[in-house]
């Protein structure tokens, strides 16, 4: 019996003599299991499919596909925990809210857009990620991401000298410009830089008309429903979220993951 199988088997009280042998027959062949359809498995133990099906709803699942799901977990590497259904009382108030704000920016987002930033990640190896407060986080993180995807990317922000910038941007070829309102100085001055010396610009800001968005060969306006005053006085809400989501989409699709991110 693979020890990995001991949470399982613990599950297994009340069990008539059939339906022992057949978890019996699991513990001793959990990779064979695997590849059984229910019927296979009912015959291999001389029992009946709703003997099988029984079995599965003793043990705490809907049926047997969650039962092999569920083994799958336990012999991996690295077995996740076992899925349930969340309660809807355990879920935050603005659970519902911030998901609904998800699929609004995306009536924003076209797939023509999509497209181009994925070809401008596919043709291009070097990426400047420029952004200040808040907005300078999440420009860290997608300088990781595109080094983790094997581009050349570096990061500054309000903190840095206009001299870093000027010194360093002439040697990258794509300018990602984030700044939730579009209305930061330091970040439109960068940007207007970045065109004038023939660098393509892409820019993440909240879905508003805003001096940034016009700036940008490609802008990804985000759908944010929090008011000036709520962001500058720093409350939570759903567009940082929202921000990071966007370009995990857009990377997976620019590489292909997920089925190019459906």
């Amino acid at each position: 019996m693979d020890n990995r199988l001991a949470s399982l088997l613990q599950r297994g009280e009340d069990l008539t003599r059939a339906e022992y042998r057949v978890l019996a027959f699991i513990a001793d062949h959990a990779l064979q299991v695997g590849k059984l359809t229910v019927r296979e498995l009912a015959r291999e133990t001389f029992v009946s499919t709703a003997t099988v099906m029984r079995l599965c709803h003793k043990l705490g699942f809907s049926g047997y596909s969650e039962l092999l799901f569920t083994i799958k977990q336990l012999l991996s590497d690295n077995p996740t925990l076992v899925l349930t259904s969340p309660s809807p009382g355990n879920l935050p108030a603005a659970f519902q809210q911030f998901i609904a704000n998800y699929q609004r920016t995306f009536a924003y987002v076209s797939a023509e857009k999509i497209a181009a930033f994925s070809d401008l990640l596919q043709r291009e190896e070097s990426f400047y990620l420029y952004g200040t407060g808040f907005s300078h986080l999440f420009a860290e993180y997608l300088e990781k991401k595109l080094q983790i995807l094997g581009k050349s990317a570096f990061v500054s922000g309000g903190g840095d000298s206009r001299g870093i910038f000027l010194n360093n941007a002439p040697k990258y070829r794509v300018l990602i410009a984030i700044s939730r309102s579009g209305k930061t100085e330091q970040v439109l001055d960068k940007t207007r830089i970045a065109r004038n010396i023939g660098m393509k610009v892409v820019a993440f800001t909240r879905a508003s008309i805003n001096p940034l968005a016009p700036l940008a060969d490609i802008h990804f306006p985000l759908y944010d429903d929090a008011s000036d005053a709520a962001v500058d006085a720093g409350e939570i809400t759903s567009f940082e979220s929202n921000l990071v989501m966007l370009m995990d989409l857009l990377l997976l699709s620019a590489t292909g993951g997920l089925h190019a991110a459906r």
